[in-house]
């Protein structure tokens, strides 16, 4: 489980969808069933001080299923970072992203109170657009290019044995 929760070294395509996709679909199907099992008992019992947490509890579906989630966003950032490392960039380039896509997302989400009317439609368009392409580019480079041949100096090649 270190392996997809530290930033450091490189992963192989094979070694994400193996070691964080197919991780995290089984954890997941698992804390689902644990859940269940523990409602049916009757196990789940939240303390009276948590008990405005119980609606949050009840949509995730469960304590386990819950603690999977928590793990996820992290998961994912650093297996982003590895495919990077993998590629030869470095981590900067996801914080960079990460800002502009934020920027998009609040002038998408302002657009029509900096430009009442069409063009104001327009530019909240726009940086939808942008935005989901940059997405889409990262998402190609993450999960299908391949990785730099040999060592760089992110670490050794992922597919040497």
């Amino acid at each position: 489980m270190g392996f997809l929760l530290s930033p450091s070294g490189r992963v192989s395509r094979r070694g994400l969808w193996l070691g964080y996709v197919l991780t995290f679909a089984v954890l997941g199907v698992a804390a689902y069933f644990g859940d269940r099992a523990l409602a049916a008992r009757g196990a789940v019992v939240l303390p009276d001080q948590l008990i405005a947490l119980q609606p949050a509890l009840d949509i995730v579906g469960g304590p386990l299923v819950l603690a999977v989630l928590v793990l996820v966003p992290w998961a994912s950032a650093m297996m982003v970072l590895k495919r990077l490392h993998d590629r030869g960039f470095g981590g900067m380039l996801l914080v960079w992203k990460l800002v502009v896509l934020g920027g998009l997302a609040w002038l998408m989400l302002n657009a029509e109170n900096l430009l009442p009317g069409d063009a104001g439609r327009l530019i909240a368009i726009m940086a939808l657009v942008l935005g989901a392409l940059m997405v889409l580019r990262t998402a190609v480079i993450v999960l299908f290019l391949a990785g730099q041949d040999g060592d760089n100096r992110f670490g050794p090649d992922p597919l040497v044995r």
